[in-house]
């Protein structure tokens, strides 16, 4: 019985010693599994991981120099990418949502936000739902990284103010602005006309411009404006329109370095219309995947503050110059190459569509109509101004 009892006890052990032996094989030879999901948090939406096939490698940017306050946007709505981030400091009145790493602070509306925001009156209808922007604004983040190649960056705080006034008077933004990303948050007015209390174009253009910090850090400002107005998807119709009408290609000297802020107000413009233009430009010769690649380019720099990549366009496009661009954004919106043609349309009034479309933007010239300033024309139905 004792010898039955050993040789079973041996034959246990050698049982052991086999699978020990064959679950160190597989792991040599499978890939390390995914760890398991911890507790579901309820305030974040379900959403399927990715396959490995489907996982884009992910881009880091080196560290930047951190500013040792919050910096000035100097009249515009973007901090310098060449500069860090910083945890921003939430208001202490404000009402916080935290939902899917997304920090979203709301300030409450007293009696100086009651009233209309651009002749726009506030109704009790005009309601933000704190909890649903927070989920927009992490698909939002989702989408600006997937069209970049680059992971969303992990956190960011949004802040809500009542009006516009108010969110200059807190944060000494541009007088123009509906919205700014100052390197530690995106802070943004009110809007009551919009369905979520949010002007979701104006929140993708802060959003991208977010990513891009944290996920590539130092690039020039066509690239970074440029983008940040694809992303938000409109056209900036009377600039392009008074830039085709005044066909001067812009210098690239300003459009390269990291901000627009040393421009004049009366050039500004401008420098945004032709940066969306250069982008635009990108986009019709490498489709979506060519922002990607300008991205991978940027990104192969070692160079920790990425001056170099000032010469960003001459990478992806050399012997392209400003005018040539120009002359592709002609094509793209009259839909005839710069000449007489051209030429005529300008000298009259000037009809668009997709005025709120960037994809479906498009012009055309059209006799002027007699006292009119503003007109809907009859056969096309596009909106048309005579003066732009």
């Amino acid at each position: 019985m004792a010898r039955q009892r050993s040789s079973a006890v041996l034959v246990g052990l050698g049982l052991v010693v086999v699978l020990v032996l064959v679950w160190q094989l597989r792991d040599a030879l499978d890939p390390v599994p995914d760890p398991a999901p911890g507790p579901r948090d309820t305030a974040s939406p379900v959403v399927a991981a990715p396959s490995r096939s489907e996982r884009a490698p992910r881009l880091s940017s080196p560290p930047l120099p951190a500013p040792s306050e919050p910096p000035e946007l100097r009249g515009h709505d973007t901090i310098d990418p060449c500069t860090a981030g910083f945890e921003p400091e939430l208001p202490a009145d404000a009402e916080v949502v935290i939902a899917h790493d997304i920090t979203l602070a709301v300030l409450p509306l007293d009696d100086r936000g009651r009233g209309s925001i651009d002749g726009k009156p506030r109704t009790s209808e005009t309601t933000l739902q704190p909890t649903s922007v927070a989920y927009l604004v992490a698909g939002l983040l989702e989408e600006a990284a997937t069209l970049t190649g680059t992971t969303r960056r992990e956190r960011l705080t949004v802040i809500v103010y009542p009006t516009q006034a108010e969110l200059l008077a807190r944060t000494h933004a541009p007088p123009w602005a509906r919205a700014i990303y100052d390197g530690g948050a995106v802070r943004i007015a009110l809007d009551p006309s919009a369905d979520l209390g949010i002007a979701v174009p104006t929140l993708r253009h802060e959003l991208m411009h977010a990513q891009l910090h944290a996920a590539v850090g130092c690039i020039p400002a066509w690239f970074n404006e440029g983008l940040a107005m694809y992303f938000a998807g409109r056209p900036p119709a009377r600039t392009w329109v008074r830039m085709l009408r005044s066909p001067e290609a812009f210098e690239l000297v300003p459009l390269q370095a990291p901000t627009l802020s040393d421009l004049p107000a009366d050039r500004a413009d401008r420098a945004y219309g032709h940066s969306l233009a250069m982008l635009i430009y990108l986009v019709e010769h490498g489709g979506e995947a060519g922002i990607r690649a300008a991205v991978r380019t940027v990104l192969a720099v070692t160079d920790q503050t990425r001056r170099p990549v000032i010469d960003l366009w001459e990478r992806l496009y050399p012997g392209v110059t400003p005018r040539a661009v120009l002359d592709s954004l002609t094509r793209r919106v009259f839909g005839v190459p710069p000449g007489p043609e051209l030429d005529t349309m300008l000298q009259a009034a000037v009809c668009c569509r997709g005025m709120r479309n960037l994809a479906g933007f498009a012009c055309h010239g059209a006799p002027v109509v007699a006292d009119q300033l503003v007109w809907i024309d009859a056969a096309s139905r596009d909106v048309c101004y005579a003066t732009w």
